[in-house]
């Protein structure tokens, strides 16, 4: 029952946002309820700042089980105020780093369902990228609320 009215919870406040953009209230509805039941994978944004692509080259090693992720609000970001960021944890060496962030328009509608306390499911589907020199490594997120 509680997992209901969360998944409601979370809908409403989607809709609420995309009808403040926009959208009429059964379109925003239908939108959020989308949202809601599937999955949605992203890329994750900012991952060729700082030293992330050496964080994503170093996670190369690990088995995808061996790596959980976990997304955390980030409201004083001097960017972006519905900025999540995409943490990594990695079971075998009982450490955590940030591989990057969570695309604006999807951190936008998220941030809000984050900031009631609603849990948000993550997890790496893959580190994509990195085939020559060139090419930077980037990472598949999978989100479901």
């Amino acid at each position: 029952m509680k997992q209901i009215t969360k998944t409601r919870k979370a809908v409403c406040i989607i809709a609420n946002t995309l009808k403040k953009a926009g959208y009429s209230l059964s379109q925003a509805f239908k939108a959020a309820w989308r949202q809601v039941k599937l999955s949605m994978t992203i890329r994750a944004a900012g991952t060729t700042f700082e030293n992330r692509q050496e964080r994503l080259q170093f996670l190369q090693q690990f088995k995808l089980e061996d790596l959980t992720v976990t997304l955390e609000r980030e409201p004083d970001n001097q960017y972006d105020s519905n900025a999540i960021r995409i943490v990594v944890h990695i079971k075998p060496i009982h450490r955590q780093t940030v591989i990057g962030y969570v695309p604006k328009q999807a951190a936008n509608l998220l941030a809000k369902v984050l900031d009631k306390g609603i849990q948000v499911k993550a997890a790496l589907v893959q580190i994509m990228g990195g085939y020559s020199y060139k090419e930077s490594l980037g990472a598949l997120i999978n989100i479901a609320i």
